[in-house]
């Protein structure tokens, strides 16, 4: 009889549905370019609005999103709300603003990715968070 430890061990049957929450759009489509290059199904938003609007149709499993973003909200209200209303989704927060590593409940919301990143970083932080084979298993 397996155990739900060793169940949790095997690789995902499907790919994991990914929102990337991103302003700029050379760097949003780099990462949506590469992550749907291994595999990964993903979907794409410029501003917190169009962020819930997705939200409201589709559930995801995890989220990358700049905490600074156009729209009604800033980004990290859109992390928050996503880790409120659908618990286990994993949640990676990325900006470049010197002050951003110290919102008090940063680390409470999701992981942390300063930018300027290097691609291939945020991927590894993404297969980390997914239990996703990373570009180096592949």
């Amino acid at each position: 009889m397996m155990s739900a430890a060793s169940v949790t061990s095997f690789p995902r049957r499907s790919p994991p549905t990914i929102l990337v929450v991103e302003d700029d759009v050379i760097t949003r489509c780099h990462v949506c370019d590469e992550l749907r290059a291994r595999g990964l199904k993903v979907l794409e938003a410029n501003s917190s609005d169009d962020a819930f609007a997705v939200l409201d149709r589709v559930r995801v499993d995890l989220l990358i999103i700049d905490i600074h973003l156009p729209g009604s909200r800033d980004g990290l209200d859109v992390a928050r709300f996503v880790r409120d209303r659908f618990g286990p989704t994993q949640i990676i927060l990325t900006s470049g603003r010197p002050d951003a590593p110290r919102i008090p409940d940063l680390d409470d919301v999701g992981v942390f990715v300063k930018k300027p990143y290097l691609v291939e970083q945020l991927l590894e932080v993404v297969s980390r968070r997914l239990n996703w084979p990373s570009a180096s298993d592949m």
